[in-house]
């Protein structure tokens, strides 16, 4: 690869007003969509993290990006040509226009979902695959490409936080977008002033109610979310010796807590695990009622592992996939310990993926919730949920209540445990 970028001034560094840009279609960077882009691609200035990017494939790389994009072209040919990317300074408009971009959705509710594949798809092709943070237990730290897509990652929600990465124009493609509900979202007063605050929109009270509030042994989902238990110690698994062991790889719990003092106490307990979509109420609540005895942001990656199947591009971990689970171990994440009095210890964690680089929390040591209190959200991207039991909590992995149809309301039952006679 041999590109010459221009770096963009000082004026256009940063998060300035989106310019105006006549696109073909709504939605998507570069072919499409609202983007912070020149309409003429000859004097295009690059923000410049796109410019580092470039210097330092250069150097270490040469035409690795140039091959990973060729690679993604041939995986998929249709979906590359969809967002009119067939080169590398293609993808780099694409990954530039990112920066600015003012999301919109098709009636489907798959254009978003489309673009934050696309991205990792290309840097998920070999040879960038193998600049990345490994998905295995003994990565340590992260690559400086991984650090990138952190930083990248950042950028991007810094600028979704601004009154300039949403329009009347963008919100009403949400509206008009099934998969949002939107008619499901409490608008604040004077509406929705950044993409951000529509992404983490909350609910009209009452839409969820909460099973069984006032028994303990009742689990909830903590999420509008989809847990498949179809696919063995994937979804859900048994704690041994201090680690779970999906697909034959054994992941440790402090690993996932980031050595939590409780680590050890979820010996023989129960991990599960559920995922959220783009278009998914992207709040979480408590699963249990109790006293939370830790909470804590742990920083890691902002990934996500996409692949393409019969030419369309998919997202892996996700509700339809899991050839590589193990990623929410070193992915950005919030961890609650909840302290509760019939199940004991239970550890929730939301896990930031994508362009997630931030969880926000909204609890502290000492405090105690109610079954179904919020307890934190995500910014923009996809994002998983977990909870962790401890042994005395008397769960077992067929105990757990699978996802029927789109996905699981939070509030709903996802697990009860047993009595001491062993009934439910």
């Amino acid at each position: 690869m041999s590109l010459s970028v221009t770096t963009a001034p000082e004026d256009v560094v940063g998060l300035p007003p989106v310019p105006q840009f006549n696109a073909k279609s709504p939605g998507i960077p570069r072919n499409g969509g609202q983007a912070a882009s020149s309409s003429n691609d000859e004097h295009l200035r690059f923000n410049p993290v796109i410019v580092v990017l470039v210097g330092y494939l250069e150097q270490v790389c040469p035409g690795g990006l140039d091959s990973a994009v060729q690679s993604a072209c041939e995986k998929s040919p249709g979906f590359m040509e969809k967002l009119d990317i067939k080169d590398s300074r293609s993808f780099l408009h694409f990954a530039n226009d990112l920066l600015k971009w003012v999301p919109c959705e098709s009636f489907g509710g798959k254009d978003i979902y489309d673009i934050l594949c696309v991205f990792y798809f290309v840097l998920d092709q070999p040879p960038l695959r193998e600049m990345q943070t490994s998905i295995r237990p003994d990565s340590d730290g992260l690559t400086w490409l991984s650090s990138w897509i952190v930083v990248f990652a950042q950028l991007i929600g810094q600028f979704l936080d601004t009154p300039a990465s949403i329009t009347p124009e963008s919100l009403q493609s949400f509206i008009k977008s099934p998969p949002y509900r939107f008619h499901e979202a409490e608008v604040p007063h004077g509406g929705f002033r950044t993409f951000n605050e529509f992404f983490t929109r909350r609910l009209k009270p009452g839409l969820r109610r909460i099973d069984s509030p006032e028994d303990d042994r009742v689990v909830v989902y903590p999420a509008d979310c989809t847990y498949d238990n179809s696919l063995v110690n994937q979804s859900v698994a048994r704690i041994q010796n201090g680690a779970v062991k999906i697909k034959n790889v054994h992941w440790t719990i402090q690993m996932l807590l980031q050595d939590s003092e409780y680590s050890d106490d979820f010996e023989g307990g129960i991990w599960m695990h559920a995922f959220l979509n783009t278009n998914n109420y992207h709040r979480q609540h408590a699963p249990v009622a109790g006293t939370v005895l830790e909470a804590k942001n742990i920083q890691g990656m902002a990934h996500l592992e996409a692949d393409s199947v019969g030419g369309h591009v998919r997202m892996m971990g996700g509700a339809d996939s899991s050839e590589n689970p193990g990623y929410q171990f070193l992915q950005t994440r919030g961890l609650v310990i909840i302290d509760n009095p019939v199940l004991g210890k239970v550890a929730f964690l939301s896990i930031g993926m994508a362009m997630v680089s931030s969880v926000d929390l909204f609890v502290a040591k000492g405090d105690v919730l109610r079954k179904g209190d919020e307890v934190s959200c995500f910014r923009f991207g996809g994002s998983d949920v977990i909870c962790i039991f401890q042994k005395k909590a008397g769960l077992k992995v067929e105990d757990f209540v699978p996802t029927t149809g789109e996905f699981s309301r939070y509030g709903s039952l996802l697990a009860r445990a047993r009595t001491k006679d062993g009934s439910m």
